[in-house]
């Protein structure tokens, strides 16, 4: 059994829907995509950490899913009770050295426990 079959994360999808709210402002709300989902989460690298902030993007993790999970920026990731905001789309990923899989940068939330 490959680690592939075996991921030790579990990963919920929700996806946000932006409101005007009665005096104008902005309600975001999420509904579920998908629970339940296998994947791997880790720590991003610093080399990753500088090339987004580069870009304007700040992330603080990724993600490793076997198929892709179809999320964009529009997403949030709540994985293994922690919420992440999805900062990039899902690539395909090779350099994990088991095969491919779809690897999704994210940014945590740190309103948060």
């Amino acid at each position: 059994m490959s680690l592939l079959d075996n991921l030790p994360h579990t990963a919920i999808a929700q996806v946000r829907t932006r409101t005007t709210g009665e005096l104008g402002g902005s309600i975001d709300s999420f509904s579920t995509v998908f629970s339940g989902r296998a994947c791997w989460q880790q720590a991003a690298g610093d080399t990753e950490i500088a090339e987004y902030a580069k870009r304007g993007i700040q992330i603080t993790d990724k993600v490793y899913f076997v198929a892709d999970p179809g999320v964009n920026e529009e997403y949030q990731l709540v994985i293994d009770g922690k919420t992440y905001d999805v900062r990039s789309f899902a690539e395909r990923d090779a350099s994990v050295g088991m095969g491919i899989v779809w690897r999704v940068m994210i940014d945590r939330h740190t309103t948060e426990d």
